[in-house]
């Protein structure tokens, strides 16, 4: 087994926030002052995976809370990963109808497509 790869980064204009990238993981830990905004957050994912990925942040249930420093944890996804589309340009496909991000996004769709035509 070979060893992962992890890439680290700084950031010219953004003092204070790094970056630590899992690469087999596709995990972006951001190390910062406690004050990181959105639009920071976005130029470090656009610096290290491109304007074109998405990633996500994750919110786990309360019992599940690490919160041993100022960090965010990105996930980047895949062309084929579900991820909410708030503009729309890939409607979602739900394989079921079971409780799934997927499928309660497509149901939502569905329905504001019935109420607004």
């Amino acid at each position: 087994m070979s060893d992962p790869v992890i890439n680290l980064y700084s950031f010219q204009g953004l003092d204070g926030i790094e970056a630590e990238e899992h690469e087999a993981l596709g995990h972006l830990i951001v190390r910062h002052d406690g004050t990181i905004t959105w639009d920071q957050l976005q130029a470090v994912k656009n610096e290290v995976w491109g304007p074109d990925v998405r990633a996500i942040e994750v919110y786990p249930v309360q019992g599940d809370v690490v919160n041993a420093g100022n960090m965010r944890h990105l996930w980047r996804l895949g062309g084929g990963d579900f991820c909410p589309d708030l503009l729309r340009h890939n409607p979602p496909m739900p394989a079921d109808e079971t409780d799934s991000l997927c499928a309660r996004h497509g149901a939502a769709w569905a329905e504001a497509e019935e109420v607004f035509g």
